[in-house]
């Protein structure tokens, strides 16, 4: 075999190891494998590891570990921004301290950047209150919990939504429920239904 002969035996090789990536790139299974590493992305965004967040009481300091699903709303009052959660959380450093609502010092922006940095959760709809988006639907001007019985604090319900906040708060649950939805898909035909709060959610 020449030299011509092996060239021509080699480029024939590089054509068919061209076609089985580009028959494999074209495949079922390639999308199967692109669809599972965005969906495992996904749940990272839509449930992230849960965060020390650091507080007073009675001027003593107290650090708690939080997880963002639990935050329903964040409403400033003055200086004072109270962070209001579904359920009592217990401090685990510093001076013993339970409640379903902590303290923040920050600004809201400041808050929404360090605890929310990718935008999943937490949306501002006002200069005064960030709400946490699996929470609450809109209605006309206000934006209102979705299970007003699951928790009893009345000043996280009816709340106020600014002009200039009301379209990142459609554009961001309409991204939020696509996400979703996405996510309950197992691409083998079948749509995955869990009963859990992510299920429990409107537009």
């Amino acid at each position: 075999m020449n030299s011509d002969d092996n060239t021509a035996v080699s480029l024939q090789r590089k054509i068919e190891e061209l076609q089985q990536e580009n028959d494999y790139l074209k495949s079922p299974l390639y999308m199967f494998e692109i669809c599972q590493i965005i969906k495992g992305e996904y749940a990272v965004l839509l449930n992230p590891p849960e965060f020390p967040f650091t507080t007073t009481k009675s001027q003593k300091s107290c650090t708690f570990s939080i997880n963002i699903n639990d935050i329903i709303c964040i409403i400033s009052d003055g200086k004072i921004k109270w962070v209001y959660f579904k359920e009592p959380q217990s401090s685990i450093e510093g001076i013993r301290h339970v409640s379903d609502r902590l303290s923040y010092t920050g600004n809201l922006e400041d808050f929404c950047l360090q605890y929310d940095r990718p935008k999943v959760h937490l949306c501002q709809i006002s200069r005064s209150v960030v709400i946490n988006l699996f929470y609450y639907y809109l209605d006309r001007s206000q934006v209102k919990l979705i299970d007003s019985k699951l928790f009893s604090k009345k000043e996280c319900d009816n709340l106020a939504i600014s002009k200039n906040y009301v379209k990142e708060f459609t554009t961001r649950k309409a991204t939020l429920k696509s996400i979703i939805s996405f996510q309950n898909i197992d691409f083998q035909g079948n749509y995955i239904y869990e009963s859990n709060k992510l299920n429990n959610f409107e537009y």
